[in-house]
């Protein structure tokens, strides 16, 4: 199971370090939008502040979710843009193919089995006392 883990891990924090990467320098290829899709980013990208604060936020969760000590940090960073993602993915781009889908089984899976593999800490981290 920690083979499995470290490789989930390594693989979600690329992942988004890449992505948040891509929204200081657009380095990676436009992937096919449909119209809602590239309006809801489009008002993102003009905000001016707001695709590179989730860029900023998608590159420090992903670096920390590859070091074991920080990956709780990580994936609490993490999950509300996860959500949001998925959200995106699921209700404006789900007319393109199934990539989107695919995405969000990546994101679910791989989220959902790092945390779970850490419920103990999870536990620990929510503790009333």
């Amino acid at each position: 199971m920690n083979r499995i883990d470290f490789c989930i891990r390594m693989l979600l924090g690329i992942v988004f370090i890449l992505f948040g990467s891509s929204k200081f320098y657009a380095f990676m290829p436009t992937p096919p939008m449909t119209p809602g899709a590239a309006n809801f980013i489009a008002a993102l990208i003009t905000t001016g502040y707001l695709w590179k604060l989730v860029g900023f936020f998608e590159i420090g969760g992903g670096i920390l979710i590859l070091f074991p000590k920080t990956t709780i940090l990580g994936i609490l960073i993490l999950t509300p843009i996860i959500v949001n993602i998925i959200f995106y993915l699921g209700f404006l781009q789900y007319q393109i193919g199934s990539a989107p889908f695919i995405m969000i089984l990546f994101l679910v899976l791989s989220s959902g089995l790092i945390a779970w593999h850490r419920k103990n800490q999870w536990i620990s981290l929510f503790r009333i006392e």
